[in-house]
């Protein structure tokens, strides 16, 4: 067998991409792979993507080593084309209909979709959310979401529109799952893997840190604003905190964004924020009584909690203590809205990279200190609020409603501050 193309032999192909820039490079790198200066060696082995390719040049017959081909446009091309032929998938979720418009994120085990309901009455999009469940792990934390997200009814948290998990053959544990007087659990055949679905609301913004990392440094957002959001997240984390819930992954990425009219009552900043991603939430308070135990608790956090704002207390449990997660929710608000002003990155995470330390032994040390940038941009009071709640005692840190008011009366002074320079400028 001829072992070849020509570039004649490419020309259908083209027609059939099309005739951009991508698709020319796509079929160059076809023809490139197929070059008839180079044929494989006999026996052909099976291809790994991540080995040298083997091949035996025509004119040495002597084996070569080279890297695996320039074929990633090519991948591309043709999936993105097989695709494109393809019908939208369709997503059937508590017996209602959804077409998937494009995939928005991955991570782990789980992506998330851009979706529609079918048939389209009211043009609104939502964020479709699906979880490959492949053991009963999986499966728990799944349901152990879906029923924490039920139970929470506040504007400043992400609310679950549906959610179902398709072929579940077996009743969850009950480790660390939270109560539901409403339980429902689908039925379904045993055996294969089995996959969850939530539909939540989309919001188009992205997330408070798709906006940090978009602008410079100390510029996405006015302190006003910052303190603005400071405070709804609050209001979000007063009603986990007092039905027994703590997050315990309060982080930029978990915080979305809508713009929207301040009208003074609701003292928003200019940003409507939502808290979402309710996967690491658990019981707020766990008593440890033995090593073994405080291991537990730590190895959880190490799973579930974002190390740069991870508490001083999940990175070392005491082995006699009770955890309680309001304080380490505070904890993680504090270097949410610190990284705010520092291009996502955590007072601990700036600490480790001048210092050269452990990110472990920054964080359990609870010392940090502000940019220059941030300095500048952000007055005493906005920043004195924010170090408020980056204690490193649990004990000494304010919880949801002090932390709250705290924010607001920086947000205040911030206000006046703002309207006072506006009034020496427009004065001049």
């Amino acid at each position: 067998m001829e072992w070849g193309a020509t570039q004649g032999d490419m020309e259908p192909l083209r027609r059939l991409l099309g005739d951009g820039a991508q698709a020319n490079g796509a079929v160059d790198d076809l023809q490139s792979i197929c070059s008839p200066s180079v044929r494989p060696a006999i026996p052909l082995a099976p291809f790994n993507r991540t080995a040298p390719l083997r091949i035996l040049s025509r004119s040495s017959h002597h084996a070569t080593l080279l890297p695996p081909p320039p074929s990633q446009r090519l991948m591309k091309m043709v999936g993105d084309w097989g695709r494109s032929m393809l019908p939208p998938e369709e997503v059937t979720v508590q017996g209602r209909r959804f077409q998937v418009q494009q995939q928005l994120g991955e991570g782990g085990f789980s992506y998330v979709f851009l979706a529609r309901e079918v048939p389209d009455s009211r043009g609104v999009d939502v964020a479709l959310k699906r979880m490959l469940i492949h053991e009963r792990e999986q499966e728990d934390d799944a349901l152990r979401e879906m029923e924490t997200m039920r139970r929470l009814d506040h504007p400043n948290l992400l609310p679950l529109i549906l959610g179902e998990i398709e072929d579940e053959p077996h009743p969850p544990s009950t480790s660390y799952v939270i109560a539901s007087p409403a339980r429902t659990r689908p039925q379904g055949g045993a055996g294969g893997p089995r996959r969850c679905h939530m539909v939540f609301p989309a919001y188009p913004e992205g997330t408070a840190l798709d906006r940090c990392v978009a602008r410079p440094v100390a510029k996405a957002f006015t302190p006003t604003q910052l303190l603005g959001i400071g405070v709804q997240l609050c209001r979000g984390l007063e009603h986990v905190h007092a039905l027994g819930i703590a997050h315990y992954d309060v982080k930029p990425g978990n915080v979305l964004l809508e713009s929207v009219m301040d009208d003074g009552a609701e003292r928003v900043g200019g940003f409507r924020a939502v808290l979402m991603d309710f996967g690491s939430a658990r019981i707020r308070t766990r008593a440890v009584r033995t090593r073994q135990e405080a291991l537990r608790v730590q190895e959880l956090a190490e799973r579930e909690s974002t190390a740069p704002f991870r508490a001083p207390e999940l990175w070392d449990c005491p082995s006699d203590a009770v955890v309680d997660g309001a304080p380490c929710d505070v904890w993680s608000l504090g270097c949410a809205l610190f990284s705010l002003t520092a291009g996502g990155r955590s007072p601990f995470e700036s600490a480790t990279g001048e210092t050269g330390g452990s990110l472990a032994l920054a964080g359990r040390s609870g010392r940090y200190g502000w940019g220059e940038s941030a300095e500048r941009a952000y007055g005493t009071e906005t920043r004195a609020a924010i170090d408020g709640l980056l204690s490193r005692e649990a004990s000494k840190r304010p919880d949801a409603v002090a932390a709250r008011l705290a924010l607001e009366r920086a947000m205040t002074s911030a206000s006046a501050e703002r309207g006072a320079t506006s009034s020496t400028v427009a004065r001049e």
